[in-house]
């Protein structure tokens, strides 16, 4: 137990695993190959399992580290739902998050798993390891104090838990971790399936459980949980990390104990984002990320024409893998040879875009999207 002046935190645990954890030294133990909340085991990844260990043993790090998710988001968001947290383990690879209830899967219990030669890999790890804590934690604030309209908006609860958890992983782990994690949700979208479609493709993030289907029962929540989180991401690389929070804050603060709805949401975005922005509405943004479907390959060709100090860098953005309609804003970095960075960002279309971006001197280095800023292959 961890108490105190306006919180206590209660953590149980088994005396013993479940018994699918306790295999003989020659079997198998098969874990999920995609992001979020798996409902079963998939046969698509198989670790040995770790020796068993009394979960007993990680109790006081396992409160601590609830304690400390908490104090992150309450410092973000103000309190919790209830102001008493019981956290129980359940059997298999997902959690739940109810109002003063966190049911985390066993395998969060276990520290340090398996990781390389066929084992789990590194974003599996930092799942069980440190993710899906943070996310049930959050989840006292997106999904138990602020609540979705209608099922197509369900996506943003699952979305605005995940991100939070990542910034609060990225705080103790550093940004590392949130790029393997966007790297694998990136990764699990873009799967082929039958007929050479990605995942992505089955629909839009607002279609909530109807993206399930016979090809793919994963769909939902491969979806769901990876799309949603690069479209809270997008969003903070737009906005930058002081507007983003302060984002969060107003929506909590505009819907604490009521439903939000996918458009309330885009007008609350709108406003934070930075002076004379493009799309300051998000309309385009929203169409093409939320409302739509498609993950672009982007091409960078530049050059330099003039001489210091009258300088002109001009650059071309190609854009592919995407319907002709397809729109995006994607960042070009341009770095001096000395001082700061320039940030342009480039609207795309289904032609070449070229744009000219005057210097006093020749650029060290141009590269696009250097910071996982779009959601791209």
């Amino acid at each position: 137990r961890v108490e105190s002046s306006n919180l206590v935190i209660d953590v149980c645990a088994n005396r013993a695993l479940e018994r699918a954890l306790q295999p003989k030294a020659s079997e198998l133990v098969t874990l999920p190959s995609a992001p979020g909340k798996p409902r079963r085991l998939d046969p698509t990844v198989t670790a040995t399992a770790p020796v068993p260990h009394s979960p007993l043993e990680r109790l006081q790090a396992l409160a601590s580290e609830v304690a400390s998710s908490i104090e992150f988001m309450t410092g973000k968001f103000g309190p919790p739902a209830l102001p008493h947290i019981t956290v129980t383990p359940i059997p298999g690879t997902f959690g739940q998050g109810f109002p003063g209830l966190i049911y985390l899967s066993t395998l969060s219990y276990l520290k340090s798993l398996p990781v390389g030669n066929g084992m789990l890999t590194q974003s599996q790890t930092l799942y069980f390891d440190d993710l899906l804590l943070a996310h049930e934690v959050a989840h006292q604030w997106w999904g138990n104090r602020v609540t979705a309209s209608f099922y197509r908006d369900g996506w943003l609860m699952e979305a605005l838990a995940n991100v939070s958890a990542l910034l609060y992983m990225e705080k103790s782990k550093g940004p590392h971790s949130t790029d393997v994690m966007l790297d694998s949700y990136r990764n699990y979208l873009l799967e082929k399936i039958q007929g050479g479609q990605t995942v992505e493709s089955l629909g839009p993030i607002v279609f909530g459980l109807r993206l399930e289907n016979s090809q793919l029962p994963s769909a939902y929540r491969t979806i769901t949980y990876g799309k949603g989180t690069w479209i809270l991401h997008m969003l903070r690389r737009r906005m930058g990390d002081e507007r983003f929070w302060a984002m969060l804050a107003e929506v909590l603060k505009r819907y604490d104990r009521r439903d939000l709805t996918t458009e309330e949401f885009r007008k609350v975005a709108a406003q934070f984002l930075p002076a004379r922005s493009e799309d300051p509405q998000l309309v385009s943004f929203f169409d093409q990320w939320v409302y739509g479907t498609g993950i672009p390959t982007f091409k960078l060709s530049w050059s330099v024409k003039g001489k210091a100090p009258d300088v002109r860098l001009v650059g071309t953005v190609t854009q592919a893998d995407v319907v002709a309609d397809f729109t995006a804003l994607v960042p070009v970095e341009i770095q001096p040879a000395h001082g700061a960075a320039i940030t342009r960002w480039v609207r795309t279309s289904s032609d070449p875009v070229t744009f000219t971006v005057p210097l006093n001197q020749a650029p060290a280095k141009v590269t696009l999207d250097p910071h996982n800023a779009v959601l791209r292959r």
